[in-house]
């Protein structure tokens, strides 16, 4: 166990930066977390509700209404669901081998998780590369995050196989795919197989990161342990209050995917033309949440970082690599004139 490890950063993360440079960043146009810029829309909430303690029943239903299956733990964001699970299995699945197989570039806290609890954590490039080795957990990221890269229900198959054959764990975070429905496994989740996990979010296509709520589905064999890791109350009431709301509203939801796709095709069209010059490459995955491009080097892609906030744009710097967020309708066309302003030699050199 290592509690000293230094955490991952993370995109959102505007604030720092107008800290780091004061007032010029306080109109920059924040695309650095990929959560839904157009999010479900917020109610006035009764302020009783803040004086209650926690009750998760009524949003088990609603959760297991909108995701066609009763989620077996709620957690303050998948993110403390990915907390959970090495500990979960550490206490209770004692084997030899306690290798942890991440992909090499996702969320970086599943990685950070699984080492901090002393798992062995190897990184690898394909799901091929998870059929032809030995580890006691796998963790695929559906549609990963920033690579875009999605995978097959075929694929996964076999994947989930391999877990169950040698007494493993198939863990996949699904915290993008309600924009993308049809990559989910959820309904591969069977009560009576302790070898899946699923993640569920509302931070990405609802937009309420804000809120803290995730969702895990497996085995209901581990619903006391899960319980017990997250305690009695992780989820304040006015969460539970709101994301219910949001998985009841199926008609934000459709319109929600229609802008979605809107707001797809007029990035694609309008900005992803500027983006490829500006970034020197047009090796890109687009999904229906954010875009990443992959560039040269980290040098490069630090200094692309930094000519984009010379233009009032903050996006989400990797190494080689940068992922930005899917703007709001609105947010288009201020976007569009800041890349213009760039291409125009904003940027130290005439990029047109």
């Amino acid at each position: 166990m290592s509690l000293t490890l230094t955490p991952p950063k993370h995109g959102g993360d505007l604030v720092a930066w107008q800290q780091q440079v004061g007032d010029t960043a306080q109109n920059w146009l924040d695309l650095s977390s990929a959560c839904n810029r157009e999010p479900w829309p917020i109610p006035e909430i009764d302020s009783t509700l803040w004086m209650e303690l926690p009750n998760q029943s009524l949003l088990m239903a609603q959760a297991g209404d909108y995701f066609g299956v009763k989620p077996v733990a709620i957690g303050s964001g998948s993110q403390q669901i990915i907390e959970a699970l090495p500990l979960l299995l550490k206490t209770t699945e004692a084997t030899e081998n306690q290798i942890v197989m991440v992909p090499k570039v996702g969320y970086q806290e599943h990685a950070f998780a699984w080492r901090k609890w002393g798992y062995e954590v190897r990184f690898y490039d394909t799901l091929e590369d998870l059929l032809s080795n030995t580890w006691s957990v796998a963790v695929v990221i559906n549609p990963n995050n920033p690579t875009g890269q999605s995978y097959d229900r075929k694929n996964l198959q076999a994947v989930h196989a391999k877990a169950q054959a040698q007494a493993g764990h198939l863990v996949i975070d699904e915290a993008f795919v309600d924009a993308q429905p049809e990559l989910s496994f959820l309904d591969s989740v069977d009560e009576g197989d302790k070898s899946l996990f699923i993640l569920r979010s509302v931070g990405k296509f609802f937009g309420l990161a804000g809120a803290r709520v995730g969702f895990v589905f497996c085995a209901q064999a581990w619903q006391a342990v899960l319980c017990n890791l997250l305690g009695p109350w992780p989820v304040a009431t006015p969460s539970l209050y709101i994301v219910g709301k949001a998985l009841a509203d199926q008609a934000w939801q459709q319109s929600a995917l229609q802008s979605l796709q809107q707001r797809q095709r007029t990035f694609m069209e309008t900005l992803v033309p500027k983006f490829n010059t500006i970034f020197d490459s047009q090796e890109y995955a687009m999904t229906p949440l954010f875009a990443t491009w992959q560039l040269e080097s980290y040098e490069y892609a630090q200094q692309v970082f930094a000519w984009l906030h010379q233009v009032g744009v903050h996006v989400r710097l990797g190494e080689g690599w940068i992922r930005v967020a899917l703007p709001a309708m609105d947010e288009m066309r201020p976007l569009d004139k800041a890349l213009i302003g760039l291409l125009k030699g904003a940027g130290g050199r005439d990029l047109a």
